[in-house]
């Protein structure tokens, strides 16, 4: 299977006048904002900083993954590598919400910006903010997010612009886009989302959301895991993948055929049971009580000086330890409610693994969690419409029948 890092061997020789900017190469702007860059990065190439990264001490350890590949890629095609950063901005918060948060701004053309949001990287206060989007609304990084499109907005007021992430990035670039006022919205071109988690009813009622949903795209992988957990009322377009259910949650191991991604034929039944699992999980336990979890949780990884998932995950025996003594320092009542959250997840998963999901055996399933039917997930988290039922129109129809995705 071709990916992304295929593409830029095959394409980045060719400037965007010569080919278009697709898909692909905003998946990979949503790669590159995970580089460990700062502030320092402005006025260069990304060219420029591959080079100083291949060099760097502290980078060596990433030189043999996909993002190792990535920088040594970039020096060899101008197409993204003659590319200038405008803006590279880190935030690390604690108050008044947990907030880790980058953003980039990148310079596509004379008359074109792209700005680039990171999703969740292995920080506990990244983690944090990801769990606080399972039960609220709306997240501090969200308004973090809307602020910065605004301020680069202002800085650039004569270029339209491209807003793109990954994970919780592309809940950042969609809510932005949503949150903003009209004049800024008619000068945005798209806001695409790779695998991010969709959103609350709260949010894409909203009439700036509806007024700018026809600008967003969101691409899951098809045994998506992260791209599950909300709603998805914008375009969904479902691509293949070859690599484990868990890797997926990497554009970069996603299949390209081309200049495009290649599509599926509809989310596997891995990922819709686990679709069905975290709804249920969802809405048996009371977002005041998941808040107050949460943050019991968080409060303790920080009292055991664990900063980092890293911690947890480099050395099996070690991590398990450690997340153990995490476990059992909470209040009886506390540890008992995360235990059998965890236990729930993974018995509703466990239960529903053999279910047919096939058509005329679903009634208890909408529909509309079939991306072959219809706008996936759409109004199924919400408890007020549980099971909205959205017909397809004719030209989304068409466009499934077609194996490749077509540039818009």
């Amino acid at each position: 299977m071709a990916g992304p890092l295929d593409y830029l061997r095959w394409r980045g020789d060719f400037t965007f006048e010569q080919a278009p900017f697709n898909s692909v190469d905003a998946s990979l702007f949503a790669s590159l904002i995970y580089l460990p860059v700062d502030k320092s990065a402005a006025g260069h190439t990304l060219s420029e900083v591959a080079q100083r990264l291949r060099t760097l001490p502290s980078f060596q350890h990433q030189m043999h993954d996909e993002t190792g590949a990535e920088v040594l890629l970039l020096p060899e095609s101008p197409r993204l590598g003659n590319v200038k950063i405008l803006n590279w901005t880190n935030r690390m918060d604690t108050k008044p919400a947990p907030l880790q948060f980058t953003a980039a701004t990148f310079r596509l053309n004379d008359h074109t910006i792209l700005i680039s949001y990171r999703g969740t990287d292995s920080s506990m206060i990244g983690w944090n903010e990801d769990m606080n989007m399972n039960y609220m609304p709306e997240i501090y990084g969200q308004t973090v997010a809307s602020k910065y499109l605004q301020t680069i907005a202002e800085k650039f007021p004569y270029d339209e612009i491209y807003l793109v992430g990954h994970s919780k990035g592309g809940n950042f670039a969609q809510f932005a886009l949503s949150n903003s006022p009209i004049e800024l919205q008619n000068r945005i071109i798209q806001a695409i989302s790779f695998d991010g988690p969709g959103f609350f009813h709260q949010v894409y009622s909203t009439d700036g959301f509806k007024r700018s949903k026809y600008k967003m795209k969101t691409y899951l992988p098809e045994s998506s895991i992260i791209g599950t957990m909300l709603d998805h009322p914008e375009r969904v377009l479902i691509i293949k993948s070859d690599a484990p259910m868990k890797d997926q949650h990497d554009p970069r191991r996603w299949s390209v055929g081309r200049d495009s991604f290649v599509l599926a034929e509809g989310l596997t039944t891995g990922a819709r049971v686990l679709r069905h699992s975290l709804i249920h999980f969802n809405h048996s336990i009371p977002d005041a009580k998941r808040s107050e979890m949460f943050s019991a949780l968080f409060d303790a990884f920080e009292n055991s000086d664990i900063n980092d998932v890293n911690q947890l995950t480099t050395h099996k025996i070690i991590g398990t330890y450690r997340l153990g003594r995490v476990i059992m320092s909470l209040e009886p009542d506390m540890r008992k409610i995360i235990t059998s959250m965890f236990n729930d997840v993974w018995t509703t998963y466990r239960n529903n693994l053999n279910l047919p999901f096939t058509e005329g055996k679903v009634r208890f399933y909408p529909k509309c969690n079939d991306s072959k039917k219809g706008p996936i997930f759409y109004e199924f988290y919400s408890k007020k419409h549980p099971k909205v039922m959205v017909p397809m129109s004719p030209i989304v129809k068409k466009h499934h029948k077609h194996h490749h995705e077509s540039r818009k």
